[in-house]
């Protein structure tokens, strides 16, 4: 006996029977120098680490040895994490996840596909492709992603702002059912009916957002990902982006509407991440997964989170991943804000804070930009299907999320620290992300790999971080790049490819072409008067809204504090009454849309 265990030790020592994986490159120049000196092919796979057909591809699909000899042998394989890498993950949103692209050795895509791929299937395509490559059949793929485009918009932004508002309602006509990932889509038409009195919006929102209610675990709170064919048909996973989406849309609707239930459904979202998703140091988890953290599971998560607390517990707790996404934290530390605006809970404005102060302190380099991720122990002990680059790298995506909670939090707090961050972030962004020549921003950073495109709904959320802020700060250079960056992002294409994801440019191009709400206090810091009026200025329910105390000059001074609302067109009288802010705020509205 103790020499067949010295045996099977002697075999597991030996590299040549050690478990064989597939070399995964990262997306950078050197792979794509090594493509081009080999003449190989390129694949390229793109998941996260949330998606359960991601981790199929992992355990099996990846795991296979035929699939391991092949790409190993034959391709330059590029794994991509689509959250730690958003300019990529934007790239290739179009195929879902798990996505998968071959290019040839020059970086030309020839193919693109989606979903998860059984192994047999997987060898079959992989030989196809060098068969195909071999004989010089393989052609440039007309559904590639697109490249950025050499021609800004010209348009008045009016008429795309039309284009996008005849889609969203199309898209929010036949809905029953869906993934709730994003707000901006919903809260864009609560905007629509707010700033013009359009109430076919705010009906559509509404309904969407009553149907999303079944999407809330009764037991513990939180937001299921997605439900399908109706709304109570409920796919058992939470995600850290459903939980944003949920604070930020029923927050706003909560403001315009006063329902109940949709205070509730702050609460409960709460009552969830504060307990499941939030880090010691106040920050927040990527996702709660389909799967249990007891192995073996005995028990489908369907059936699982139809039990009550106690009998869910006795079989585990879903799985946590750790990662903490920069973007994804600041989009919560807005939620949180505006979930403190609606109903003044300070439990919301203590964790929009303590996210952020968390967020500064480890996640600002010496040149003043946010990284997406850090790995730490926590996140590096998970087992992860996805691979990801520890090495520093400047998004897009995460500066503009993050420049708009820290607006949104100035707005809340009035703390001159989060006002000068926004600026610094803003700066950097600029830059290094702008075209200097077209305007708009590219998604990275460049490192020498190709494929750098503007994308479109980053682009957007900087557009409208830098409109706010350029009021704000009375900086018109942050304005202009604001208007470049959509011009130069919405070439017909790109807007046509994009399809239903168009929330975050809707907003922005609602805030552009309806324009911005100022409340300016003129008063002492110190004097009750003038704090009241700002309280009051923080109460009304304003999306287009930047609120801050003035020092005399640009409007004259008073023998007593005073608030000024003002847009590029009009003023308001002097208000001294708190009363008064709400009435004189709903002049800045505009007529009903017809």
């Amino acid at each position: 006996m103790r020499i067949i265990v010295l045996l099977f030790l002697v075999v597991l020592s030996n590299p040549a029977f050690a478990v064989a994986k597939i070399n995964w490159y990262q997306w950078s120049s050197g792979a794509f120098e090594t493509a081009r000196t080999e003449n190989k092919l390129i694949m390229v796979y793109v998941g996260h680490e949330g998606c359960t057909a991601c981790r199929f591809m992992e355990t099996r699909t990846f795991a296979d040895p035929r699939v391991i000899e092949l790409l190993n042998e034959n391709f330059i394989p590029i794994q991509i994490d689509s959250v730690a890498e958003p300019d990529l993950g934007e790239r290739y949103s179009d195929w879902a996840w798990p996505a998968n692209a071959v290019l040839l050795p020059d970086a030309t895509q020839v193919v693109g596909f989606r979903g998860r791929t059984f192994p047999d299937r997987y060898v079959f395509l992989l030989k196809k492709f060098l068969s195909d490559f071999s004989a010089g059949k393989l052609e440039a793929d007309p559904s590639a992603p697109y490249s950025v485009s050499n021609t800004p918009r010209s348009t008045d932004l009016g008429e795309l702002r039309d284009v996008i508002r005849a889609r969203q309602d199309r898209v929010f006509a036949q809905m029953n059912s869906g993934i709730f990932e994003t707000a901006e889509p919903i809260r864009s038409l609560l905007l629509r009916h707010h700033a013009n009195g359009d109430e076919q919006a705010l009906e559509s929102a509404t309904r969407v957002l009553d149907g999303l209610l079944n999407h809330i675990d009764p037991v513990w709170g939180g937001m299921f990902y997605e439900s399908v064919g109706r709304w109570s048909n409920i796919l058992p996973e939470k995600r850290l982006e459903n939980q944003i989406a949920a604070l930020q849309a029923y927050a706003d609707a909560y403001q315009i509407t006063g329902k109940s239930a949709y205070r509730d459904a702050i609460k409960d979202v709460h009552r969830y991440v504060s307990q499941y998703m939030r880090s010691v140091q106040g920050t927040y988890y990527a996702s709660t997964q389909d799967r249990l953290d007891k192995h073996p599971q005995t028990i489908d998560m369907r059936s699982y989170y139809k039990l009550g607390d106690k009998a869910r517990r006795k079989h585990g707790l879903p799985t946590l991943d750790h990662a903490v996404y920069t973007d994804q934290n600041a989009r919560m530390i807005t939620g949180y804000s505006l979930a403190y605006t609606a109903t003044r809970e300070p439990a919301y404005l203590e964790s929009a804070v303590t996210a952020m102060d968390a967020l500064l302190a480890s996640r600002q380099t010496p040149q003043g930009w946010m990284r997406q991720l850090i790995p730490d122990d926590e996140l590096l002990a998970d087992e992860r299907s996805l691979t990801f680059s520890a090495a520093p790298k400047m998004f897009l995506r995460t500066q503009g999320h993050f420049g708009i909670s820290l607006l949104n939090l100035y707005r809340v707090t009035g703390r001159d620290t989060y006002k000068d961050k926004a600026i610094e972030t803003a700066d950097h962004m600029l830059a290094a992300l702008e075209d200097k020549r077209l305007g708009g921003f590219y998604g990275a950073a460049d490192d020498g790999s190709p494929g750098r495109r503007k994308p479109l709904e980053d682009n957007a959320v900087a557009a409208r971080f830098l409109y706010l802020l350029g009021v704000l700060a009375k900086n018109e250079s942050y304005k202009t790049a604001a208007e470049r960056a959509i011009r130069a992002s919405t070439p017909e294409e790109a807007v046509k490819r994009e399809g239903r994801i168009t929330g975050n440019l809707a907003m922005a191009l609602e805030t552009l072409t309806t324009g911005y709400v100022e409340f300016s206090v003129v008063g002492e810091l110190d004097d009750p008067a003038a704090v009241a009026l700002l309280q009051a200025g923080r109460d009304v329910f304003e999306p287009r809204k930047v609120i801050h105390f003035e020092t005399a000059g640009r409007y004259p001074k008073r023998d007593r504090s005073a608030m000024y609302i003002c847009n590029d067109n009009a003023c308001s009288v002097p208000i001294f009454d708190p009363a008064e802010v709400a009435t004189q705020a709903r002049l800045f509205r505009s007529a009903p849309s017809r």
